[in-house]
């Protein structure tokens, strides 16, 4: 598939399974998330790979999440341990800003977020489905230590990756003359 092609054909993929990318197409897809536009060059992404048995281990670290909040609903409690499980891999991309005269967190931020997005178009374009998450748990500070990030640190996303099981949700060709101006 052509890049055009996989830009125009992206789509989110709730349902994945076994297998994932393997260390080869990881590499690839970690590689293009380091070419991401990055003014200063500062580099602010930190990447998780979470697969095999740790993701059990982040599901647990969910559940605590919840519980330090107060949740302890055992249906919700279940629910977080099990969503790290949803797919064979998840790739954490986290901000980690710098100080910088003329480039703040939001722009770092922004870094972040273009390479995931590239990631995910890697592995769309590697034949794999993926999923970004987001939600409690990207600005939660026990998930963000449990994974190895600093305070002040922020989970742009969760980019849930594996081979997609069952069709995709058709998405309705957006009217570029809704979204569109010309200045």
């Amino acid at each position: 598939m052509s890049a055009i092609e996989t830009l125009l054909q992206r789509n989110s993929h709730a349902r994945l399974a076994a297998p994932g990318p393997d260390s080869e197409a990881l590499h690839t897809i970690l590689r293009a998330a380091l070419r991401a536009p990055d003014h200063g060059r500062l580099r602010p992404w930190r990447y998780v790979v979470i697969d095999g048995d740790r993701r059990a281990a982040l599901g647990q670290c969910f559940a605590e999440s919840l519980r330090i909040r107060g949740i302890s609903d055992p249906a919700k409690l279940e629910k977080a341990a099990k969503a790290p499980l949803r797919a064979p891999m998840i790739i954490a991309g986290l901000l980690h800003a710098t100080e910088h005269e003329k480039i703040g967190r939001d722009e770092q931020g922004h870094a972040v977020a273009a390479s995931l997005a590239a990631a995910q178009i890697a592995a769309e374009s590697l034949g794999f489905g993926s999923i970004w998450r987001t939600g409690g748990y990207a600005t939660d500070p026990l998930v963000i230590e449990t994974l190895g990030g600093e305070p002040g640190d922020q989970i742009v996303g969760f980019l849930y990756l594996g081979t997609r099981e069952g069709p995709s949700k058709l998405l309705p060709e957006e009217p570029l003359d809704l979204l569109v101006s010309y200045f």
